[in-house]
């Protein structure tokens, strides 16, 4: 009888387990699916647009990339609620000298104020280029954040759209080096 106890346990949990390990498959299927829909009309494995733009600082203009070296260019909207959620894993990867560069590009903003407001709000450091609709169409961002790994021959490596995390934009540009 003990046995048959013991034996009815371990299907039970192995049922569990095997369920367990369903769901799992079944959620990264998704979340892949997902992604490769956001992303299926964004340029990869070419060379990154030249994107010289105005600093948000008044500084001067700058170069979206920095060829020679692995980097991430980060497109963002000031009233996204991700964008002010997973731009600081960018921020932190280049303080912590983990990327080469970053760069955070304003798009869809009524103001400069507005962009100003969403840089105090977040307290990032990255230097902001402030884009319009026509450098929007260049990288192909439709949707925000959007983000583009710039290998160091300054090819887009890898892109993807939406929250991402610390470990998620580091993998990428790991990939990338």
């Amino acid at each position: 009888m003990k046995n048959r106890v013991r034996t009815a346990w371990q299907n039970i949990r192995e049922r569990k387990t095997l369920s367990l390990l369903l769901d799992a498959v079944l959620i990264l299927a998704v979340f892949l699916a997902i992604h490769a829909w956001q992303t299926r009309n964004l340029p990869v494995d070419q060379a990154a647009p030249d994107t010289v733009r105005a600093l948000l600082d008044g500084s001067g203009e700058a170069v979206a990339i920095r060829p020679g070296e692995v980097g991430v260019v980060y497109f963002f909207a000031p009233w996204c609620f991700y964008c002010k959620t997973s731009i600081d894993n960018l921020d932190e990867l280049l303080a912590d000298g983990r990327i080469a560069w970053g760069t955070a590009v304003a798009l869809d903003y009524e103001s400069i104020a507005e962009v100003e407001e969403f840089i105090r709000e977040t307290g990032v450091s990255l230097p902001v280029l402030l884009g319009d609709p026509r450098v929007a169409a260049d990288w192909g961002v439709r949707a925000f954040p959007t983000y583009y790994v710039i290998d160091a021959q300054g090819r887009i490596s890898s892109r993807s759209v939406g929250y991402s995390t610390w470990l998620g934009m580091w993998a990428r540009a790991w990939m990338a080096s």
